[in-house]
Protein backbone atom coordinates (compact mmCIF):
# COMPACT_ATOMS: atom_id res chain seq x y z
CA UNK A 1 0.00 0.00 0.00
CA UNK A 2 1.22 3.03 -1.09
CA UNK A 3 0.83 5.76 1.38
CA UNK A 4 1.29 9.59 -0.21
CA UNK A 5 1.00 12.69 2.37
CA UNK A 6 -1.98 15.04 1.34
CA UNK A 7 -1.11 18.60 0.58
CA UNK A 8 -1.98 20.97 3.10
CA UNK A 9 -4.67 23.58 1.68
CA UNK A 10 -3.38 27.52 1.80
CA UNK A 11 -5.38 29.97 3.70
CA UNK A 12 -7.47 31.89 1.84
CA UNK A 13 -6.20 35.55 2.22
CA UNK A 14 -9.37 36.81 3.26
CA UNK A 15 -9.33 34.80 6.02
CA UNK A 16 -5.43 35.60 6.55
CA UNK A 17 -6.25 39.15 6.63
CA UNK A 18 -9.29 38.91 9.17
CA UNK A 19 -7.04 36.60 11.64
CA UNK A 20 -4.10 39.49 11.31
CA UNK A 21 -6.67 42.36 11.63
CA UNK A 22 -8.31 40.75 14.64
CA UNK A 23 -4.73 39.97 15.93
CA UNK A 24 -3.62 43.36 15.64
CA UNK A 25 -7.15 44.66 17.24
CA UNK A 26 -6.49 42.99 20.34
CA UNK A 27 -2.81 43.92 21.14
CA UNK A 28 -3.78 47.70 20.56
CA UNK A 29 -6.57 47.11 22.31
CA UNK A 30 -5.42 46.15 25.35
CA UNK A 31 -2.44 48.66 25.01
CA UNK A 32 -5.13 51.05 24.71
CA UNK A 33 -6.66 49.58 27.72
CA UNK A 34 -3.81 50.11 29.78
CA UNK A 35 -3.85 53.74 28.83
CA UNK A 36 -7.23 54.44 28.70
CA UNK A 37 -8.12 58.17 30.08
CA UNK A 38 -10.34 56.64 32.74
CA UNK A 39 -10.07 59.03 35.79
CA UNK A 40 -8.37 57.95 38.64
CA UNK A 41 -8.98 58.16 42.51
CA UNK A 42 -7.68 59.09 45.78
CA UNK A 43 -5.83 55.68 47.15
CA UNK A 44 -6.71 54.41 50.73
CA UNK A 45 -3.84 55.72 52.54
CA UNK A 46 -4.57 58.48 55.26
CA UNK A 47 -2.82 60.53 57.52
CA UNK A 48 -3.80 63.16 59.97
CA UNK A 49 -7.06 64.28 61.09
CA UNK A 50 -9.74 61.41 60.55
CA UNK A 51 -12.53 63.50 60.15
CA UNK A 52 -10.58 65.93 57.69
CA UNK A 53 -9.73 63.13 55.97
CA UNK A 54 -13.17 61.51 55.49
CA UNK A 55 -13.79 64.71 54.48
CA UNK A 56 -11.51 65.32 51.70
CA UNK A 57 -12.36 61.74 50.18
CA UNK A 58 -16.03 61.99 50.30
CA UNK A 59 -15.54 65.44 48.41
CA UNK A 60 -12.50 64.41 45.86
CA UNK A 61 -14.43 63.46 43.17
CA UNK A 62 -12.99 61.29 40.26
CA UNK A 63 -9.39 62.96 38.83
CA UNK A 64 -7.83 63.24 42.10
CA UNK A 65 -4.50 61.60 43.09
CA UNK A 66 -3.72 62.92 46.47
CA UNK A 67 -5.02 66.02 48.43
CA UNK A 68 -3.67 67.37 51.84
CA UNK A 69 -5.49 70.18 53.50
CA UNK A 70 -4.90 72.47 56.67
CA UNK A 71 -7.48 74.28 58.16
CA UNK A 72 -6.77 77.23 60.41
CA UNK A 73 -9.46 78.60 62.77
CA UNK A 74 -9.10 80.94 65.65
CA UNK A 75 -5.07 80.16 65.75
CA UNK A 76 -6.10 76.22 65.73
CA UNK A 77 -4.78 74.24 62.92
CA UNK A 78 -6.32 70.63 61.62
CA UNK A 79 -4.61 69.19 58.99
CA UNK A 80 -5.06 65.73 56.97
CA UNK A 81 -3.91 63.78 53.75
CA UNK A 82 -5.68 61.15 51.53
CA UNK A 83 -3.75 59.35 48.63
CA UNK A 84 -0.36 59.08 47.79
CA UNK A 85 3.10 60.94 46.35
CA UNK A 86 2.95 58.83 43.19
CA UNK A 87 5.99 56.91 44.83
CA UNK A 88 3.42 55.24 47.36
CA UNK A 89 4.01 56.72 50.31
CA UNK A 90 1.10 58.80 52.13
CA UNK A 91 0.78 62.58 51.31
CA UNK A 92 0.54 64.48 54.47
CA UNK A 93 0.92 68.03 56.04
CA UNK A 94 4.84 67.44 55.66
CA UNK A 95 5.10 66.33 52.14
CA UNK A 96 6.54 69.11 49.37
CA UNK A 97 4.12 70.10 46.50
CA UNK A 98 5.17 72.18 43.86
CA UNK A 99 3.34 75.33 44.87
CA UNK A 100 3.28 76.84 41.22
CA UNK A 101 2.18 80.90 41.37
CA UNK A 102 2.13 81.11 44.99
CA UNK A 103 5.38 82.17 44.73
CA UNK A 104 4.74 85.21 43.03
CA UNK A 105 3.74 86.35 46.74
CA UNK A 106 7.40 85.28 47.67
CA UNK A 107 8.85 87.88 45.17
CA UNK A 108 6.28 90.16 46.38
CA UNK A 109 7.57 90.16 49.77
CA UNK A 110 11.13 90.35 48.19
CA UNK A 111 10.24 93.66 46.75
CA UNK A 112 8.89 94.92 49.96
CA UNK A 113 12.04 93.89 52.16
CA UNK A 114 14.56 94.99 49.68
CA UNK A 115 12.36 98.36 49.46
CA UNK A 116 12.98 98.28 53.60
CA UNK A 117 16.24 97.93 53.26
CA UNK A 118 17.29 100.84 50.82
CA UNK A 119 17.79 98.18 47.78
CA UNK A 120 15.15 99.13 45.68
CA UNK A 121 12.46 101.11 45.49
CA UNK A 122 8.58 99.99 44.19
CA UNK A 123 8.49 103.07 41.46
CA UNK A 124 12.39 102.29 40.06
CA UNK A 125 12.10 101.25 36.49
CA UNK A 126 14.11 97.24 35.10
CA UNK A 127 16.92 99.81 33.63
CA UNK A 128 17.83 101.15 36.73
CA UNK A 129 17.35 98.15 38.70
CA UNK A 130 19.59 96.34 35.91
CA UNK A 131 21.88 98.58 34.35
CA UNK A 132 24.32 96.51 32.94
CA UNK A 133 22.11 95.58 30.25
CA UNK A 134 21.17 97.68 27.08
CA UNK A 135 17.42 97.50 26.97
CA UNK A 136 15.36 98.11 24.65
CA UNK A 137 14.21 102.16 24.61
CA UNK A 138 10.07 101.78 25.13
CA UNK A 139 10.04 98.44 25.86
CA UNK A 140 10.07 96.47 29.13
CA UNK A 141 13.01 98.96 30.41
CA UNK A 142 10.76 101.45 31.53
CA UNK A 143 7.90 99.63 33.34
CA UNK A 144 8.97 99.75 37.15
CA UNK A 145 9.16 97.38 39.94
CA UNK A 146 5.69 97.94 41.37
CA UNK A 147 3.98 97.17 37.94
CA UNK A 148 5.69 93.95 37.73
CA UNK A 149 4.73 93.03 41.23
CA UNK A 150 0.83 93.88 40.44
CA UNK A 151 0.77 92.93 36.81
CA UNK A 152 0.55 96.19 35.26
CA UNK A 153 3.29 95.91 33.03
CA UNK A 154 1.88 95.16 29.67
CA UNK A 155 4.17 92.27 29.40
CA UNK A 156 1.74 89.27 27.88
CA UNK A 157 1.17 86.34 29.86
CA UNK A 158 4.71 84.15 28.70
CA UNK A 159 7.65 85.14 25.76
CA UNK A 160 5.77 85.51 22.24
CA UNK A 161 7.02 85.46 19.09
CA UNK A 162 7.10 82.65 16.59
CA UNK A 163 9.85 80.20 18.00
CA UNK A 164 8.37 81.21 21.57
CA UNK A 165 5.20 80.62 20.22
CA UNK A 166 6.51 76.80 18.55
CA UNK A 167 8.40 75.50 21.39
CA UNK A 168 5.58 75.85 23.51
CA UNK A 169 3.02 73.94 21.93
CA UNK A 170 5.46 71.21 21.00
CA UNK A 171 6.19 70.92 24.48
CA UNK A 172 2.76 70.99 25.80
CA UNK A 173 1.91 68.33 22.87
CA UNK A 174 4.60 65.92 24.25
CA UNK A 175 3.89 66.67 27.63
CA UNK A 176 7.16 68.51 28.59
CA UNK A 177 7.42 71.37 30.49
CA UNK A 178 7.08 75.01 28.77
CA UNK A 179 9.47 76.66 30.37
CA UNK A 180 12.84 76.14 30.01
CA UNK A 181 15.17 79.79 30.22
CA UNK A 182 18.26 81.05 32.06
CA UNK A 183 18.27 84.13 33.59
CA UNK A 184 19.81 86.23 30.80
CA UNK A 185 17.00 84.33 27.99
CA UNK A 186 14.47 85.51 30.97
CA UNK A 187 16.16 88.93 29.86
CA UNK A 188 16.04 88.99 26.73
CA UNK A 189 12.44 87.36 26.68
CA UNK A 190 11.03 89.97 28.38
CA UNK A 191 13.20 92.90 26.71
CA UNK A 192 11.86 91.79 22.78
CA UNK A 193 8.02 91.60 24.12
CA UNK A 194 5.85 94.57 23.30
CA UNK A 195 3.95 96.28 25.99
CA UNK A 196 -0.12 96.09 25.63
CA UNK A 197 -2.20 98.07 27.82
CA UNK A 198 0.33 98.82 30.21
CA UNK A 199 -0.83 100.31 33.71
CA UNK A 200 -3.92 98.07 33.43
CA UNK A 201 -4.39 94.18 34.84
CA UNK A 202 -2.68 91.79 32.48
CA UNK A 203 -1.77 88.48 34.39
CA UNK A 204 1.81 88.06 33.31
CA UNK A 205 4.19 85.35 34.41
CA UNK A 206 6.81 86.70 31.98
CA UNK A 207 6.48 90.30 34.24
CA UNK A 208 7.10 87.67 37.75
CA UNK A 209 9.73 86.50 36.39
CA UNK A 210 11.01 89.00 35.22
CA UNK A 211 10.30 90.92 38.71
CA UNK A 212 12.46 88.27 40.69
CA UNK A 213 15.30 88.00 38.37
CA UNK A 214 15.47 91.70 38.93
CA UNK A 215 15.54 91.68 42.33
CA UNK A 216 17.95 89.29 42.73
CA UNK A 217 20.57 91.20 40.21
CA UNK A 218 20.26 94.35 41.91
CA UNK A 219 20.38 92.39 45.92
CA UNK A 220 23.35 90.47 43.99
CA UNK A 221 22.61 87.32 44.96
CA UNK A 222 20.71 83.93 43.33
CA UNK A 223 17.01 83.78 43.45
CA UNK A 224 16.51 80.90 45.02
CA UNK A 225 18.99 81.90 48.11
CA UNK A 226 17.39 84.99 47.93
CA UNK A 227 13.78 83.36 48.85
CA UNK A 228 15.32 81.86 51.84
CA UNK A 229 16.96 85.06 53.47
CA UNK A 230 14.36 86.96 53.47
CA UNK A 231 11.15 85.05 53.39
CA UNK A 232 11.24 81.30 54.29
CA UNK A 233 13.94 81.10 56.82
CA UNK A 234 12.94 83.45 58.71
CA UNK A 235 9.43 82.40 59.57
CA UNK A 236 10.49 78.56 60.28
CA UNK A 237 9.44 77.14 56.78
CA UNK A 238 12.27 74.83 56.52
CA UNK A 239 10.08 72.82 53.83
CA UNK A 240 9.89 75.13 51.13
CA UNK A 241 12.50 75.72 48.60
CA UNK A 242 13.54 76.74 45.00
CA UNK A 243 15.48 73.51 43.74
CA UNK A 244 16.30 72.26 39.95
CA UNK A 245 15.00 68.81 41.36
CA UNK A 246 12.30 67.66 43.38
CA UNK A 247 13.16 66.92 47.04
CA UNK A 248 13.13 64.12 49.14
CA UNK A 249 9.89 62.99 49.19
CA UNK A 250 8.08 65.54 46.91
CA UNK A 251 4.60 63.81 45.70
CA UNK A 252 4.65 63.45 41.74
CA UNK A 253 2.35 65.39 39.30
CA UNK A 254 -0.39 63.19 37.71
CA UNK A 255 -2.56 63.81 34.87
CA UNK A 256 -6.33 63.13 35.81
CA UNK A 257 -5.76 59.58 34.89
CA UNK A 258 -3.23 59.54 37.86
CA UNK A 259 0.00 59.15 34.71
CA UNK A 260 2.51 60.92 35.98
CA UNK A 261 3.66 64.34 34.71
CA UNK A 262 6.95 66.29 34.07
CA UNK A 263 8.24 68.21 36.65
CA UNK A 264 8.41 71.66 35.95
CA UNK A 265 12.41 73.18 36.21
CA UNK A 266 13.52 76.66 34.90
CA UNK A 267 15.97 78.29 36.10
CA UNK A 268 14.91 82.05 35.12
CA UNK A 269 11.01 81.43 35.57
CA UNK A 270 11.09 80.63 39.23
CA UNK A 271 10.27 84.01 40.32
CA UNK A 272 6.63 83.39 38.79
CA UNK A 273 6.36 79.90 40.19
CA UNK A 274 8.69 76.82 38.25
CA UNK A 275 10.56 74.59 40.52
CA UNK A 276 9.38 75.69 43.77
CA UNK A 277 8.16 73.08 46.98
CA UNK A 278 6.45 73.71 50.05
CA UNK A 279 4.28 71.68 52.23
CA UNK A 280 1.07 72.15 53.87
CA UNK A 281 2.64 72.62 57.23
CA UNK A 282 5.45 75.70 56.21
CA UNK A 283 2.23 77.46 53.92
CA UNK A 284 0.48 77.61 57.40
CA UNK A 285 3.40 79.87 58.90
CA UNK A 286 3.17 81.77 55.95
CA UNK A 287 0.03 82.39 56.00
CA UNK A 288 0.24 83.26 59.89
CA UNK A 289 2.70 86.08 58.71
CA UNK A 290 -0.55 88.04 57.22
CA UNK A 291 -1.62 88.63 60.84
CA UNK A 292 1.51 90.58 61.38
CA UNK A 293 1.19 94.13 60.21
CA UNK A 294 4.67 94.96 60.02
CA UNK A 295 5.77 91.85 58.12
CA UNK A 296 6.60 92.04 54.54
CA UNK A 297 4.34 89.38 53.85
CA UNK A 298 1.52 91.38 55.15
CA UNK A 299 2.18 94.50 53.25
CA UNK A 300 3.16 92.26 49.75
CA UNK A 301 -0.83 91.01 50.48
CA UNK A 302 -2.14 94.75 50.72
CA UNK A 303 -4.52 95.75 47.73
CA UNK A 304 -3.31 98.19 45.98
CA UNK A 305 -4.90 98.04 42.37
CA UNK A 306 -8.05 96.95 40.60
CA UNK A 307 -7.72 93.35 39.03
CA UNK A 308 -10.15 91.05 37.05
CA UNK A 309 -11.11 89.51 39.92
CA UNK A 310 -11.41 91.78 43.01
CA UNK A 311 -7.91 94.13 44.11
CA UNK A 312 -4.24 92.89 43.41
CA UNK A 313 -1.08 93.66 45.58
CA UNK A 314 2.12 92.14 45.10
CA UNK A 315 1.14 89.00 44.17
CA UNK A 316 -1.89 88.57 46.63
CA UNK A 317 -5.56 89.12 45.13
CA UNK A 318 -7.86 90.24 47.51
CA UNK A 319 -11.62 89.34 46.49
CA UNK A 320 -14.82 89.91 48.06
CA UNK A 321 -18.25 87.78 48.24
CA UNK A 322 -21.15 88.44 49.57
CA UNK A 323 -19.58 91.51 52.27
CA UNK A 324 -16.98 89.09 53.54
CA UNK A 325 -13.65 89.89 52.38
CA UNK A 326 -10.88 87.36 51.53
CA UNK A 327 -7.00 87.16 50.70
CA UNK A 328 -6.25 84.79 47.85
CA UNK A 329 -3.08 83.32 45.84
CA UNK A 330 -3.09 79.67 43.72
CA UNK A 331 -0.52 78.00 41.78
CA UNK A 332 -0.45 75.11 39.50
CA UNK A 333 1.87 73.31 37.36
CA UNK A 334 2.24 70.05 34.95
CA UNK A 335 0.16 68.04 37.20
CA UNK A 336 -0.13 69.71 40.63
CA UNK A 337 -2.13 72.31 42.24
CA UNK A 338 -2.45 74.59 45.46
CA UNK A 339 -4.22 77.39 47.04
CA UNK A 340 -4.11 79.48 49.76
CA UNK A 341 -7.59 80.99 51.05
CA UNK A 342 -8.01 83.07 53.99
CA UNK A 343 -10.63 84.95 55.68
CA UNK A 344 -8.61 87.69 58.18
CA UNK A 345 -12.10 89.46 59.56
CA UNK A 346 -13.05 85.59 60.74
CA UNK A 347 -9.15 84.48 61.78
CA UNK A 348 -9.92 81.64 59.03
CA UNK A 349 -7.73 80.43 56.35
CA UNK A 350 -7.17 76.99 54.49
CA UNK A 351 -4.59 75.54 52.50
CA UNK A 352 -4.95 72.73 49.94
CA UNK A 353 -2.68 70.52 47.58
CA UNK A 354 -3.89 68.35 45.10
CA UNK A 355 -1.03 66.45 42.85
CA UNK A 356 -3.03 66.14 40.09
CA UNK A 357 -4.84 68.42 37.25
CA UNK A 358 -7.71 68.88 38.60
CA UNK A 359 -7.74 72.55 40.65
CA UNK A 360 -8.42 72.60 44.21
CA UNK A 361 -9.94 76.42 44.85
CA UNK A 362 -13.44 74.70 45.23
CA UNK A 363 -12.29 72.76 47.87
CA UNK A 364 -10.82 75.74 49.75
CA UNK A 365 -14.14 77.38 49.89
CA UNK A 366 -16.46 74.24 50.45
CA UNK A 367 -13.54 73.45 53.61
CA UNK A 368 -14.14 77.28 54.81
CA UNK A 369 -17.95 77.24 54.41
CA UNK A 370 -17.85 80.79 52.75
CA UNK A 371 -19.66 82.21 49.54
CA UNK A 372 -17.27 81.48 46.39
CA UNK A 373 -15.44 84.30 45.51
CA UNK A 374 -14.49 83.11 42.37
CA UNK A 375 -17.37 84.19 39.89
CA UNK A 376 -16.17 86.09 36.85
CA UNK A 377 -17.86 87.66 34.47
CA UNK A 378 -19.61 86.32 30.84
CA UNK A 379 -16.79 86.32 28.98
CA UNK A 380 -14.58 84.30 31.57
CA UNK A 381 -17.48 81.97 32.07
CA UNK A 382 -17.44 81.84 28.30
CA UNK A 383 -13.60 81.31 28.46
CA UNK A 384 -13.81 78.30 30.82
CA UNK A 385 -16.51 76.33 28.91
CA UNK A 386 -14.57 76.55 26.21
CA UNK A 387 -11.30 75.28 27.99
CA UNK A 388 -13.34 72.49 29.60
CA UNK A 389 -14.61 71.69 26.11
CA UNK A 390 -11.39 71.14 24.03
CA UNK A 391 -9.82 68.52 25.72
CA UNK A 392 -12.96 66.96 25.63
CA UNK A 393 -13.46 67.42 21.77
CA UNK A 394 -10.05 66.19 21.32
CA UNK A 395 -10.54 62.50 23.44
CA UNK A 396 -13.94 61.83 21.26
CA UNK A 397 -12.45 62.59 18.08
CA UNK A 398 -9.00 62.31 17.34
CA UNK A 399 -8.70 58.75 18.18
CA UNK A 400 -11.18 57.50 15.94
CA UNK A 401 -9.83 59.92 13.29
CA UNK A 402 -6.48 58.08 13.79
CA UNK A 403 -8.05 54.67 14.20
CA UNK A 404 -10.37 54.86 11.11
CA UNK A 405 -7.83 56.43 9.17
CA UNK A 406 -5.23 53.95 9.07
CA UNK A 407 -7.86 50.89 9.28
CA UNK A 408 -9.37 52.31 5.54
CA UNK A 409 -6.26 52.77 4.00
CA UNK A 410 -5.03 49.46 4.72
CA UNK A 411 -8.51 48.24 3.41
CA UNK A 412 -8.31 50.19 0.26
CA UNK A 413 -11.19 52.74 0.64
CA UNK A 414 -13.96 51.92 2.93
CA UNK A 415 -15.23 49.79 0.39
CA UNK A 416 -11.59 47.96 0.23
CA UNK A 417 -12.10 47.96 -3.43
CA UNK A 418 -9.08 50.98 -3.90
CA UNK A 419 -4.99 49.81 -4.77
CA UNK A 420 -3.27 50.24 -2.07
CA UNK A 421 0.24 51.74 -1.76
CA UNK A 422 2.83 50.80 0.41
CA UNK A 423 4.17 54.24 0.52
CA UNK A 424 0.75 56.18 0.98
CA UNK A 425 -0.37 53.43 3.92
CA UNK A 426 2.83 54.32 5.82
CA UNK A 427 1.63 58.24 5.51
CA UNK A 428 -1.73 57.51 6.94
CA UNK A 429 -0.54 54.77 9.30
CA UNK A 430 1.89 57.50 10.59
CA UNK A 431 -0.94 60.43 10.91
CA UNK A 432 -3.13 57.72 12.37
CA UNK A 433 -0.58 57.36 15.20
CA UNK A 434 0.07 60.94 15.71
CA UNK A 435 -3.78 61.86 16.40
CA UNK A 436 -3.53 58.73 19.02
CA UNK A 437 -0.71 59.90 21.13
CA UNK A 438 -1.92 63.56 20.70
CA UNK A 439 -4.91 62.37 22.15
CA UNK A 440 -3.06 60.46 25.21
CA UNK A 441 -1.15 63.63 25.58
CA UNK A 442 -3.77 66.83 25.13
CA UNK A 443 -7.53 64.58 25.28
CA UNK A 444 -9.61 64.73 28.35
CA UNK A 445 -10.05 62.39 30.96
CA UNK A 446 -13.65 60.76 31.71
CA UNK A 447 -15.31 57.45 31.64
CA UNK A 448 -17.04 58.60 28.28
CA UNK A 449 -13.98 58.93 26.44
CA UNK A 450 -12.91 55.41 27.58
CA UNK A 451 -14.87 53.85 24.02
CA UNK A 452 -13.65 56.15 21.87
CA UNK A 453 -9.83 55.55 22.90
CA UNK A 454 -10.79 52.18 22.95
CA UNK A 455 -12.33 51.95 19.25
CA UNK A 456 -9.33 54.43 17.75
CA UNK A 457 -6.98 51.93 19.08
CA UNK A 458 -8.62 48.60 18.25
CA UNK A 459 -9.18 50.30 14.88
CA UNK A 460 -5.60 51.42 13.58
CA UNK A 461 -4.78 47.85 15.81
CA UNK A 462 -6.45 46.16 13.17
CA UNK A 463 -5.00 48.24 10.28
CA UNK A 464 -1.63 47.63 10.98
CA UNK A 465 -2.34 43.84 11.59
CA UNK A 466 -4.41 43.94 7.99
CA UNK A 467 -1.03 45.97 6.49
CA UNK A 468 1.26 42.87 8.15
CA UNK A 469 -0.29 40.02 5.64
CA UNK A 470 -1.14 42.57 2.62
CA UNK A 471 2.15 44.16 2.57
CA UNK A 472 3.27 42.17 -0.37
CA UNK A 473 0.85 42.37 -2.44
CA UNK A 474 0.02 45.85 -2.23
CA UNK A 475 1.74 48.28 -5.12
CA UNK A 476 5.15 49.74 -4.35
CA UNK A 477 5.28 52.68 -6.49
CA UNK A 478 7.56 55.34 -5.16
CA UNK A 479 6.87 58.66 -6.57
CA UNK A 480 8.69 62.04 -4.65
CA UNK A 481 5.27 62.89 -3.96
CA UNK A 482 4.56 59.56 -2.09
CA UNK A 483 8.17 59.65 -0.36
CA UNK A 484 6.97 63.35 0.70
CA UNK A 485 3.89 62.13 2.44
CA UNK A 486 5.10 58.83 3.99
CA UNK A 487 7.68 60.93 5.81
CA UNK A 488 5.66 63.16 6.96
CA UNK A 489 3.41 61.20 8.14
CA UNK A 490 6.02 58.77 9.61
CA UNK A 491 7.69 62.04 11.34
CA UNK A 492 4.69 63.12 13.27
CA UNK A 493 3.50 60.02 14.65
CA UNK A 494 6.53 58.31 15.52
CA UNK A 495 8.08 61.75 16.69
CA UNK A 496 5.34 62.41 18.72
CA UNK A 497 4.54 59.10 19.75
CA UNK A 498 8.76 59.20 20.93
CA UNK A 499 8.50 62.51 22.92
CA UNK A 500 5.35 61.25 24.68
CA UNK A 501 7.17 58.66 26.18
CA UNK A 502 10.12 60.02 27.24
CA UNK A 503 8.70 62.36 28.98
CA UNK A 504 6.69 59.71 30.84
CA UNK A 505 9.68 57.81 31.71
CA UNK A 506 11.17 61.17 33.16
CA UNK A 507 8.22 61.76 34.47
Amino acid sequence: MVVTDTPSRPVPPLRRGLVAALAGAVVAGLLGWLLAPAPSTPGPETTGDPALAEWLRAQAGPGRHGLVAAVVRDGQVTAAGIGDDGHGEPVGATTPFEIGSITKTFTGALLVELERRGVVRADDRVRDVVPDRAWRPGGVGDVTLAELASHRSGLPRLATGPAAGLSLWARNIAGFSPYDSSVEELFTAADRAELTGRGEYLYSNLGSALLGQALAARAGTPYPQLVSDLVTAPLGMTGTAVLDAPPPGAARSHDLAGRPRAVWTSEGDAPAGIGVWSTAEDLVRYVGALDDPASAVAEAARPRFDSDLGQVGYGWETLTAEGRTFLWKNGGVAGTWATILTEPARGQAVVVFGNSTLPVDDLAVRLLDVPSPFTGGDEEADADVAAALLPLGVGAVFPLLGGLSTLVAARGGWRGRRPVNRLEFLGSAGTGLFFLAATYSLGGVAWVLVAPWLAGCVAFGAGVGLAAVRWAGWDGERSAARWANAAFGVVLGVGLTGAVTVAALLA
